[in-house]
């Protein structure tokens, strides 16, 4: 067998037993069904290289002269051109370099370890001789290239769909965030001028109450409702309380009682404001019987005009909220690799999903001492969308949705559950192959769980799963001391 090479400042190491290589060579999908012989004949015949994390094992534009069987280790090859695809990983298990009937003249990427590898090099002198030695590897080469071609496929149109999100998240945010501003802008300038003409309202409702005192004290109480009202509105985030079809009885016996010709529609009004009984209970205390329903009417048309106020510039703030989510998870105007602040990162993918939340309880469980991730933001960002997608569409429109980030060693881990139906046994090894999919026809491509483990992959980490009814997690790895390699 040829010599052990080694490179220039790497840590000797002591080749290995042919028995070992075999054992290592067996455990290579592609290579599943050789002989004992035919494996032999593959350790006898290759080169055992070593690499230290980051060891240069190929460079671009150099000829290849050797197949490589990854025996253990990662190697990252990068690309150093124009191409959209700048990082991939070859794994243990994989195959790599020239093949026979490969017609590559140079390396279009640079290849360097990732921690340390194990390598078995044959010579493309031995191409005719491994063809005669093992007449099943022009089937197999055959199916290393078509997988090499697939995998580079579906990573330039990954980059491209992220290439059309960012163009998407600058349109959205130069053609919303100018309307959005001056909608705000306008809302907050009405509300400013409601506000700061009180004699306006003082004219209209004073000559129908007629004494000062009753105009001040009423004046006081419209302040103080509008300023409830308010508040209940920003504590609830706009949803209706609770209780509202009791609150809504009670005002209806209520208006009906002191004469309201109306009050089926009026008693919804208040009640969607969160105006309790107690307050039209003051109001009464404080103007004459016979002028009631002109002070009623009179406060229910300040606070429509400012609750419409409050819609636009609310509206308003939606607008800047989502333009900064979609800007968030494809990363924009920003470097491929960012400090990503994992928790921060789910929750930007939670806010695209807000609209299907609605009868979903939320739960969060982040570490606070979960460090920054030097990561591919955007494509992370695919990853947890891919994963909530799934939860959601497992649980339908109930359910709770559990998110948790901890830090694990050097390892942050990240758990997704959900509730829902969960993942058959006899789907449990099919669930991250390419356009597998249980979901109807038209609902799904099958690609999620496949863009999950390929993006989870490039950032040296790992995704499983564990599934029983009304139970599914999947759990993502992803190391912390592989930040050098970009």
């Amino acid at each position: 067998m040829a010599e052990q090479r080694q490179s220039e400042g790497e840590r000797p190491h002591r080749a290995r037993p042919i028995a070992d290589i075999v054992a290592a060579l067996s455990t290579i999908e592609v290579l599943q069904g050789l002989t004992e012989e035919e494996f032999t004949w593959l350790a006898t015949h290759g080169t055992q290289r070593f690499g230290n994390d980051g060891d240069l094992i190929f460079s671009q534009g150099t000829p290849p002269e050797h197949l490589m069987f990854i025996l253990s280790g990662h190697v990252l090859v990068r690309r150093h051109s124009s191409s959209p695809v700048s990082v991939l990983i070859g794994q243990t298990g994989r195959i790599t370099g020239k093949t026979p009937f490969s017609r590559i003249k140079a390396w279009n990427a640079e290849g360097r370890s990732s921690g340390d590898t194990w390598i078995l090099e044959l010579h493309d002198s031995y191409f005719p001789e491994l063809l005669t030695a093992i007449p099943s590897m022009t089937r197999r080469v055959v199916r290393v290239l078509l997988d090499r071609t697939r995998e580079y496929t579906r990573a330039e149109e990954q980059i491209g769909k992220l290439a059309a999100l960012n163009k998407l998240a600058a349109n959205l945010a130069h053609e919303l965030n100018n309307p959005a501003s001056a909608a705000k802008s306008g809302a907050s300038h009405l509300l400013s001028a409601a506000e700061g003409q009180p004699g306006r309202t003082a004219y209209q409702i004073g000559m129908a109450l007629g004494t000062d005192d009753r105009l001040n004290a009423y004046l006081d109480w419209l302040s103080r409702l509008r300023s409830a009202v308010s508040h209940a509105r920003q504590t609830s985030h706009g949803n209706p309380p609770v209780d509202n079809a009791s609150l809504e009885d009670s005002l209806i016996n209520w208006l009906e009682e002191k004469g309201f010709g109306e009050a089926w529609k009026l008693a919804p009004r208040l009640a969607e404001a969160n105006i309790q009984l107690s307050s039209l209970q003051e109001l009464e205390r404080l103007v004459p019987a016979d002028k009631l329903c002109a002070a009623m009417s009179d406060a229910m048309a300040a606070l429509e005009r400012e609750a419409l106020l409050l819609l636009v510039s609310e509206a308003a703030d939606r607008i800047f909220r989502l333009v900064t989510a979609v800007k968030d998870y494809s990363y924009m105007d920003r470097q491929s690799v960012q400090d990503v602040h994992v928790a921060e990162s789910l929750d930007t993918v939670l806010r695209l999903f807000q609209p299907r939340l609605s009868g979903i309880t939320v739960r969060r469980f982040y570490s606070p001492d979960v460090p920054l991730l030097q990561a591919f933001g955007s494509e992370l960002n695919q990853a947890w969308a891919a994963l909530v997608e799934n939860s959601l569409d497992a649980m339908g429109d109930s359910g709770t949705l559990t998110l948790s980030a901890k830090l694990q060693g050097k390892t942050i881990l990240v758990e997704i559950t959900d509730t829902g139906h969960g993942i058959p046994p006899e789907f449990a090894d099919h669930v991250f192959e390419p356009f597998f999919t249980t979901k109807p026809f038209g609902k799904g491509l099958g690609l999620g769980l496949d863009t999950v483990q390929r993006v989870i992959q490039k950032h040296f980490g790992a995704v499983a799963f564990d599934s029983k009814p009304h139970e599914t997690t999947f759990h993502v790895r992803l190391p912390l001391d592989r930040t050098e390699v970009y």
